[in-house]
């Protein structure tokens, strides 16, 4: 992890910060790699200190798994456990602008603008907290040779899941059961949990693009929208398939090809320097010129990493311009209430010239 904490340094240098705060969970998880990191607060000093503020039920944990050397770990709580030197029984809000002034550190930034830490540390110490939330977003849009592997990792693991599971989609399946089969070979082949919650969509609930699992049985015939991703050591992966279940409509067909064609354009236009929205319209030009540009009601796709929607935004209106090294999702779709929804998503790299497409599973399966 010295890596990852010498760009956060390399950030707080060129902006000359003393001091940043970090609370988010996804932040700390990325520079001390603890996943499922609430309630902790990371304070990174210019000099290269890393302080961890720690629920005190997790410091063991946090002691035992951390990923970073430089970490000294402080457990707070305001009751005794055994075993434990509890330097610390205030809460974080209450002891960092305490730490900040015996330190000496004025110039300070945080990864929340709005939490209770930041109304502290101006109240106590009568200064501006800058935001980096969004310098932080940018240092960890361009992924390393070591998260990406991860990412390949955990996309491997979910496809090789959605693949065993094609034979149970049979009429009569559930929602349901096709969803807990995914996540149990995920974890079966080695996924530490599950990126988001999975969607399993049959037939008219396809429509849905957040759809929700139910105990609705699959009939011959149904598109089958599956959006699935696994986590590997907190990194996420990002699959969708729409699934063609024996004769389907000569109309959800044609959907299902416009939408795989739409991957392709939208892929074919991604490269280091692109701007995100013109990667959006390629896709939306071909979903557009198919007829079914009024049923693409979502933006194109998203960056992937510890979170499963991370910077930069694929999508009509964005200011974000790709980068080497951003990894993003391509994910167009039709969504036609009552009746049926389609959406194919990719996994991709922004590279110099090109992307590089991690899927290796087919974008059009039919059953």
């Amino acid at each position: 992890m010295k890596w990852k904490l010498k760009k956060v340094l390399d950030v707080m240098e060129s902006n000359n910060i003393d001091a940043l705060i970090f609370t988010q969970p996804s932040n700390v998880t990325y520079l001390i790699g603890i996943p499922r990191s609430s309630g902790i607060v990371l304070l990174i000093e210019k000099n290269g200190g890393v302080t961890a503020l720690v629920p005190a039920l997790d410091y063991w944990r946090v002691v035992s798994t951390a990923k970073l050397s430089e970490l000294v770990v402080v457990p707070y709580a305001t009751y005794q456990l055994p075993d434990i030197d509890l330097r610390l029984s205030e809460a974080p809000h209450s002891y960092i602008p305490k730490v900040l002034k015996e330190r000496g550190l004025v110039k300070v930034a945080v990864d929340n603008p709005y939490g209770r830490i930041v109304y502290e540390v101006e109240r106590n110490l009568g200064i501006k907290v800058a935001d980096f939330s969004e310098s932080i977003a940018d240092l960890r849009a361009i992924k390393t040779h070591e998260e990406l592997e991860l990412m390949k990792k955990a996309l491997y693991i979910t496809e090789g899941a959605v693949e065993k599971a094609l034979s149970e989609l049979k009429p009569g399946v559930s929602e349901k059961v096709i969803a807990a089969t995914i996540e149990y070979y995920m974890r079966l082949s080695g996924a530490d949990g599950l990126a988001f919650e999975s969607i399993v969509a049959f037939g008219e609930n396809a429509a849905y693009p957040h759809a929700v699992v139910t105990d609705r049985p699959l009939r011959g015939g149904d598109p089958v929208v599956i959006d699935v991703g696994a986590q590997v050591e907190s990194y996420s992966s990002d699959l969708t398939r729409t699934i063609l279940v024996g004769k389907v409509s000569s109309e959800v067909r044609r959907s299902v090809e416009v939408v795989s064609e739409a991957v392709d354009a939208a892929i074919d236009s991604v490269y280091d320097g692109a701007a995100a929205e013109e990667v959006d319209a390629k896709a939306r030009d071909i979903v557009r010129r198919a007829g079914l540009g009024k049923y693409f009601v979502h933006s194109l796709g998203h960056g992937v990493g510890i979170e499963v929607h991370e910077k930069p935004r694929i999508a009509q209106g964005s200011k974000d311009v790709l980068k080497e090294g951003m990894v993003i999702t391509i994910e167009p779709g039709v969504y036609v209430v009552g009746k049926y929804g389609v959406r194919i998503e990719n996994m991709v790299v922004v590279w110099k010239g090109k992307a590089e497409i991690l899927n290796r599973l087919s974008k059009i399966i039919s059953i």
